[in-house]
């Protein structure tokens, strides 16, 4: 009975009390929205408006008022009575900002900026601090909220002669709302502790990580950075995209600046200013509101918000560590859901471009709402047991994740042990779901084909096929069909098989190789191997044992090449990771080299065309941006950065193993890119070698020619190279001694429409060289690099379907008579995945 007249007695008070409330804030003259607004309600519940000046609140405990607050207005309180939405007008206080536009000589909001910038170092915690370590759990969910979604059938009707005509009945939202109560569409979480060492970088090891659906999660998804840890970075990070830092050090000149209030924090106040780019651009820019202290000038708080034909909303907290005096992040959340503008929208660096599609006008649904609508990304991090300055040795720092060879198999107890957020039954029953059906698809098999697919390889359950060995072409073979492969984890994690078959339909000629490998350790990537090869290389071409080549299945330069060697080596080989980013190879090899063209090599009066070499080689591949994950597949590389260097010595001993020839022959390669933040990239390639001693052709260098001088002239029209001279005639120049650079300067897509999104590179290169003893080399006629080679020319990529066209002209002291000779005309490919 006292619970009774209790509930009775609160009932007036519990009718008009609430949990949930949406609305929108306003100019009460102009109706512009009023963007980060301040609403906080009676409970002590706050949220800011976002760019769009709309809110949403959503609380445990039921409140009947709001209190709307913003800079230069009139504050507000507004009385709920059960409404689900309000729209909320402020008056400006037109006297107030008067005063200041008169009175400041400068933007307030703007040296608060300045004093932010100046005391990065002391408020970053990777510099303020010596070492420090966490844990964070992470859960990512695509899902979307049920009560936003009428459960009905809905009516489909189609326009015809300009009247509704009922087209069928669509129960799309009625199974949507039924499924979307009983699990989310997607969930994965991921438990991590974070080791900090000054002077290295940040480590990240995977504890524990499940994603719905698979046994092994997708390792390469894990590596990819959502939302970035530090906001004190030049550039900060939001679904993959990197914006530039509203405290960079040159932010002033990229936003503006304006202070919205002040709130109290755990270390007295806080200042919000809200920042907003200068110039629009083709894509959305992110906006958003700092929380800044007012005497430390560190980051307490960050919104940041992208809207566009989606919205990104990205939020990031900070605690204050008292005993340090510091601001430590402790935690942070990004939202991805569906835009209300037709602005364009980069997802992961630009991979991924989102505009707005056309909508078919001839079909009227008779609600609004669908399951597009509603459906949201969201990735929530908590961190937790922080620890600063203690003892701290971060090994490898290059290899940034470590993933335990355990963490996809962690118990229920680890979980909860670690779990900052419960596992809702809505969770747990999008795992259990999600586990059926792509098991029952073949969901994992079907992605671990889609990994090594990209990476060049077809897997099967013991072998994984070399795509690049099946078919290739060249002048000398003609049509190359081949098979191989190499042993995959299946059938051993510590051996390799690798091996390969060729046959030349024009030569009538069969090439092959075989090998094995042992892994000696894991750690450190060590393999110790042996192989034996018979086949055809390039003559005098550039070459590198530790180069790490991609996936080609056809070099268009091939097509042109017919001065080959045929090389029959056995060969002993130690592959070694001295650091995640630098990789050495050692080997040593014996073998016969044969010419495959009419040549002869002189010297002493003794003509050698067969000749026998003995060689040791030394190959050093070092990226220093770069960064790894250490996963049970092996080591990955997760960040492809630059500078890229390639450095090789090879040494032939004379008189070893009857080896015809004692040369030193030094290679080495310099790549860098130069990309700016959605502007053009300029790509620097440098590279060359010297030989020291008499060397036969095979390890001389022709500076990667790709020019035929073909008649009738139409006959010259090929396939444009990665990085060759394609005005240089092949083998038209052979050094001993060359230097060569390759510059490529490649503007972004010009949108011209939806499909049609051509791509303008502009292109110079330059090379010099010498050949010390020419008369040592018959039959093949050449001619000396020392003058100094150079062409330019322009690029016309994606045309259509990929396709594109060049033009390069050839100038300087090796420039040819005729006007024709120095024109060359290439046709481009570049592959585009679509998304």
């Amino acid at each position: 009975m006292k619970k009774i007249l209790f509930l009775l007695f609160l009932s007036p008070f519990l009718l008009f009390s609430q949990n949930y409330v949406q609305g929108i804030v306003i100019d009460s003259k102009t109706k512009q929205p009023l963007a980060f607004a301040s609403i906080i309600t009676n409970t002590n519940f706050g949220t800011l408006t976002d760019v769009e000046g709309k809110f949403e609140i959503t609380t445990q405990k039921p409140f009947d008022e709001i209190s709307v607050s913003y800079v230069g207005y009139t504050p507000t309180n507004i009385v709920l009575n059960n409404q689900k939405f309000i729209s909320i007008k402020l008056k400006s206080k037109v006297e107030n900002l008067n005063e200041v536009l008169i009175i400041a000589k400068e933007n307030p909001a703007n040296k608060i900026i300045k004093n932010a910038i100046a005391n990065k170092e002391k408020n970053d915690i990777e510099k303020a601090l010596n070492s420090f370590k966490f844990n964070s759990y992470n859960k990512k969910l695509v899902t979307a909220n049920p009560d936003s979604i009428s459960g009905t059938i809905d009516t489909i009707f189609v326009l015809k002669n300009g009247k509704k005509e009922f087209k069928k009945l669509d129960s799309s939202n009625y199974q949507f709302k039924k499924e979307i109560t009983e699990h989310h569409l997607y969930i994965t979480e991921k438990i991590s502790e974070f080791n900090f060492q000054k002077g290295k970088k940040k480590k990240e090891i995977i504890l524990a990580s499940r994603m719905a659906g698979l046994k092994q999660p997708i390792y390469e998804i894990l590596a990819i950075t959502i939302q970035d840890f530090s906001f004190y970075n030049e550039y900060y990070t939001i679904a993959g995209t990197k914006y530039t830092s509203p405290i960079a050090n040159n932010a002033l000149k990229k936003y503006n600046y304006k202070i919205l209030d002040t709130v109290k924090n755990s270390n007295g106040n806080a200042i919000l200013i809200y920042f907003k780019p200068k110039k629009k651009i083709d894509v959305a820019g992110v906006e958003g509101v700092m929380y800044i202290d007012d005497k430390t000038y560190a980051i307490t708080k960050a919104v940041s918000e992208v809207k566009g034909s989606i919205n990104i909303k990205s939020t990031q907290n900070f605690e204050y560590i008292n005993n340090y005096g510091i601001w430590f992040p402790s935690n942070m959340d990004l939202v991805i859901k569906k835009g209300t503008n037709n602005e364009n929208i980069e997802l992961f660096g630009g991979v991924v471009k989102i505009s707005e599609n056309k909508k078919n006008d001839s079909i009227i649904k008779s609600k609004t709402k669908q399951p597009s609508d509603i459906v949201y990304f969201i990735s929530k991090t908590e961190n937790s047991n922080i620890e600063i300055n203690t003892p701290v040795v971060v090994k490898k720092s290059s290899s940034t994740i470590q993933f335990n060879e355990d963490a996809h198999k962690q118990s229920l107890d680890f979980w909860n042990k670690y779990r900052t957020d419960s596992l809702t039954k809505r969770g747990e029953t999008a795992y259990k779901k999600l586990d059926s059906i792509a098991e029952s698809e073949g969901v994992e098999k079907k992605i671990n084909i889609a990994r090594n697919v990209l990476k060049g390889y077809y897997p099967t359950k013991y072998i994984n096929l070399n795509l690049g060995k099946i078919i290739n072409l060249n002048n000398y073979e003609g049509l190359r069909i081949g098979f191989g492969g190499v042993t995959n984890t299946n059938f051993s994690n510590k051996y390799k098989i690798e091996s390969y078959i060729a046959y030349g339909t024009k030569d009538e000629d069969i090439k092959y190789s075989i090998g094995a490998s042992t892994r000696l350790n894991k750690d450190t990537n060590t393999w110790l191997g042996a192989n034996y090869t018979n086949d055809l290389k390039e003559a005098a071409s550039l070459d590198f044992i530790a180069e790490n080549t991609s996936f080609s299945p056809i070099n268009p330069r091939n097509l042109n090449i017919s001065k080959f060697y045929n090389y029959k080596t056995a060969s002993i080989y130690l592959e070694h990771d001295i650091q995640p980013n630098l990789e050495a190879k050692l080997q040593l090899s014996s073998g016969d080299y044969k010419p495959v063209f009419d040549y002869q090599y002189i010297t002493s009066g003794k003509i050698t065309t067969n000749y026998t070499l003995t060689t040791a080689a030394l190959g050093l591949q070092y990226n220093p941006k770069n960064e790894y994950m250490n996963s049970p597949l092996g080591k990955l590389k997760i960040k492809n950065d630059y500078p890229q260097i390639t450095f090789q010595i090879t040494k032939s001993f004379k008189n070893v193993f009857s080896s015809d020839f004692d040369f030193t022959q030094v290679n080495l390669r310099l790549l860098h890119e130069i990309k700016r933040l959605r502007k053009a990239t300029t790509e620097i390639l440098v590279e060359g070698g010297i030989v020291l001693g008499d060397a036969p052709i095979s390890h001389l260098f022709n500076s990667t020619p790709n020019y035929t001088f073909k008649s009738p002239w139409l006959k010259r029209v090929t396939f444009a190279g990665k990085n060759s001279f394609e005005t240089m005639g092949y083998n038209e120049f052979i050094s001993d001694k060359f230097g060569a650079i390759h510059i490529r300067h490649q503007l972004r897509y010009f949108r011209i429409g939806s499909k049609f999104k051509p791509q303008v590179t502009l292109v110079t290169r330059a090379a010099i060289g010498n050949l010390e003893n020419p008369s040592n080399h018959k039959g093949l006629e050449f001619k000396s690099l020392q003058n100094g080679y150079f062409e330019s020319g322009i690029e016309f990529n994606s045309i259509f379907k990929g396709f594109g066209l060049s033009s390069f002209y050839r100038y300087g002291s090796y420039q040819n008579s005729r006007f024709s000779d120095n024109i060359a005309l290439k046709l481009t490919y570049q592959l585009r995945l679509g998304f």
